[in-house]
């Protein structure tokens, strides 16, 4: 047994500050509870979940006021029922301010149905008070709750630092829900203002997103991830199997070319499925083809989950290359089909969603491939086969939902088809307006038909939306996140995180990346395309260069890897703002019906050649240049904040007519196409359409 940690030295200052806000949050509170009890007039529903949330914060205090009064020196009863009682307020205090915000909420958006009766009330009760207690009886029950002794406390008892998981109780008894409700407090705040502005999320519109996002995007984030944990094990399994069929081990050199062509056939597929693209959309539609791209994520499943019973590797390598297909499908097609989904007040918040569910999916693919998971000999076959399933949902699901309004009424010329579907993604019958702007659409391209890539590279007018979707792509992909990821590992262990530890850590940045695409699923529509890109590729750039420096001092500094650590978060937060999800949104929404699937292929081409070429190219730029490689992606941020200051508009609240003609005047033509002269009829845009 390790000797016990010595006792906390109690600053005086320290101990005066924490007892003068315990005091201040005792007032607040007991005001509040005086409140509510002295005037009968003021007992709303929403006062009175403030008045619970005031008790918690009333017992709060009196627990801490207890515990900075009190010289712990170890576990005893009063410590244990101190933290105990602690935990359990500052528990409950967050479940009950998540609670009051959801009911507000409830009120102001659901008005029509009310926000619910005593049964909501009853579910608040159950939830904010029922949760903690359980996570308290648990922590107490097995001896997690103890005096802490850390340098930063200044006396009161938590979770005992003697756990072995510590770290996890320390989440479940307060951070995991501290962090919850400063997620939720900002998104139900957006969302009432979305509401404000009259935005319409049906359920058909909400549904057809969650369905094609879950079946599509996210497997592409799984595939990205799922390959990484169980590499050693699969790499026995090809060894393993080589020697069954010749009696002899395979060389290292084969094992690592066949291992780099299972890691590099996924970003050939992604290219593949990307030349795919246009004329699976305009023959199947956007839905159908969808559909059809199911096929390449269910067979490899199949596959994948039988390799190890069939012992053969070259089931792997094929499948790497069919969910390849699917992703270079997926990310093209999900996108393009929401956006022609949406109404332009919500074609930004839509249009996020994909790259949501890409990062949802890379961290499901680092969650399930933890050793203790199945990231191990018996479990590797299914984390690999796993895929299947949400292409399988969407198979049975999609077909439910409307095809784009766009393809019906532009393409296959079925206006009827088209209402129908419109009526059903807003909910409710008139759709003339939207329509009628559809038909403009349709006739100011009614000569161009069906254009090609090459028509569209040799395109005047739709030269700077080619020239700023290269740019995007590119700029995107070669900003240096593999790079990150590649290096993270390296300067978490530098950190001081145990080697057996660092898987969990590498998921605690994936949630990082997923929370902040959740943030900007909100806030596009509020600070707009451009302003998420320029802020997201300023961050990257800026943290590429404060990393190469920490890099460089790590051996020389001791607390560099701790901003080294920051860098990383810094980057996957910027990426995940901007520099991730705007560039395929813009595609959407910079070209017309004619040109859009060509320019999918074109963004998707430069897409997934820039991920293969960094990820063949980087090792050498690694063994190179060391940790000045970042400079080189620091230079290639900075290039791309330059180019879309000066040439990228913003595209918020914009229809596609209103797009093309901005960026007409800058390709200096009258008109979206040079062969027709409609748009010149045009009427001036206006934002109120």
């Amino acid at each position: 047994m390790p000797p016990p940690a010595p006792p906390t030295e109690l600053v005086p200052s320290e101990r005066a500050v924490v007892l003068l806000s315990c005091a201040l949050s005792a007032l607040g509170s007991g005001l509040l509870v005086a409140t509510h009890g002295l005037w009968p007039d003021l007992r709303s529903r929403a006062r009175r979940l403030l008045l619970f949330l005031s008790l918690a914060d009333l017992l709060s205090a009196a627990s801490y006021f207890y515990g900075v009064l009190q010289d712990f020196e170890g576990p005893s009863w009063d410590c244990v029922l101190q933290g105990a009682l602690s935990t359990f307020a500052n528990t409950s205090s967050f479940f009950w301010t998540v609670a009051i915000a959801l009911y507000l909420y409830l009120s102001i958006v659901r008005t029509s149905r009310g926000p619910g009766d005593g049964r909501l009330l009853c579910a608040f009760h159950v939830v904010s008070w029922g949760v903690p207690l359980l996570i308290t009886v648990a922590a107490v029950t097995l001896k997690k709750i103890g005096y802490d002794a850390s340098d930063v406390s200044v006396g009161w008892c938590w979770i005992d630092l003697e756990a072995e998981d510590r770290v996890l109780w320390m989440l479940l008894t307060g951070k995991v829900w501290e962090m919850l409700a400063y997620v939720m407090l900002p998104v139900l705040y957006l969302l009432i203002r979305k509401h404000i502005n009259r935005a319409r999320l049906t359920p058909v519109l909400a549904l057809a997103t969650l369905i094609a996002a879950f079946g599509s995007s996210f497997q592409y984030g799984y595939n990205v991830a799922v390959i990484n944990s169980p590499a050693k094990l699969m790499k026995a399994f090809y060894n393993e199997t080589y020697y069954d069929r010749i009696s002899e081990y395979i060389s290292e050199f084969s094992l690592t070319l066949l291992w780099s062509v299972s890691v590099s056939m996924f970003p050939f597929g992604g290219f593949l499925g990307s030349l795919m693209v246009g004329p699976l959309v305009n023959k199947l539609g956007r839905k159908g083809t969808l559909l059809f791209n199911n096929i390449f994520s269910i067979v490899p499943a199949i596959l994948m989950g039988c390799s190890e019973v069939a012992r053969s590797f070259e089931m792997i390598i094929v499948s790497r290359l069919l969910v390849g297909i699917c992703a270079g499908l997926s990310s093209n097609v999900v996108p393009m089909y929401l956006g022609e989904l949406a109404p332009k007040n919500l074609r930004g918040a839509l249009g996020v969603v994909p790259q949501l569910f890409i990062t949802v999916g890379i961290l499901a693919a680092q969650i399930l491939g933890l050793q203790s998971l199945l990231a191990n000999e018996e479990g590797w076959p299914i984390l690999l086969g796993v895929t299947g399933v949400p292409a399988a949902l969407q198979l049975l699901l999609l077909p439910f939902f409307p095809e784009s309004p766009r393809y019906l009424l532009i393409q296959k010329k079925d206006e009827a088809a088209a209402k129908n579907a419109l009526r059903r993604l807003r909910g409710w019958d008139d759709v003339d307006a939207e329509t009628e702007e559809m038909r403009e659409e349709d006739k100011a391209e009614k000569a161009a038909g069906f254009i090609s890539v090459l028509q569209l590279l040799r395109m005047r007018s739709l030269r700077w939306q080619v020239i700023s979707i290269i740019v995007l792509m590119g700029g995107q992909q070669l900003s240096g996140v593999n790079a990150i990821y590649y290096y993270a590992d390296q300067i978490y262990l530098s950190a001081g995180v145990r080697a057996q530890d660092v898987q969990y850590v590498t998921v605690g940045t994936g949630a990082v990346n997923v929370l902040m695409t959740v943030c900007a699923v909100f806030v596009v529509e509020l600070l707009g395309r451009r302003v998420l890109l320029l802020l997201g590729f300023s961050i990257c750039c800026t943290a590429c260069c404060v990393l190469t420096a920490a890099l460089a001092l790590q051996d020389t500094v001791s607390w560099m890897p701790y901003v080294s650590i920051a860098c990383i978060i810094s980057y996957v937060i910027g990426h995940a703002l901007g520099p991730s999800p705007i560039p395929a949104l813009l595609i959407t929404e910079i070209f017309l019906q004619s040109s859009r699937p060509s320019a999918y292929m074109v963004g998707g081409s430069v897409h997934w050649l820039s991920n293969f070429t960094v990820g063949l190219i980087f090792p050498f730029i690694q063994v190179g240049l060391g940790a000045y490689s970042f400079i080189i992606f620091a230079v290639i941020c900075l290039l791309t904040t330059i180019y879309t200051f000066l040439v990228v508009p913003e595209t918020k609240a914009k229809t596609f007519i209103e797009i093309s003609q901005i960026f007409s005047k800058m390709n200096k033509v009258s008109e979206v196409h040079p062969e027709k002269e409609e748009l010149k009829d045009f009427p001036p845009s206006t934002a109120g359409l």
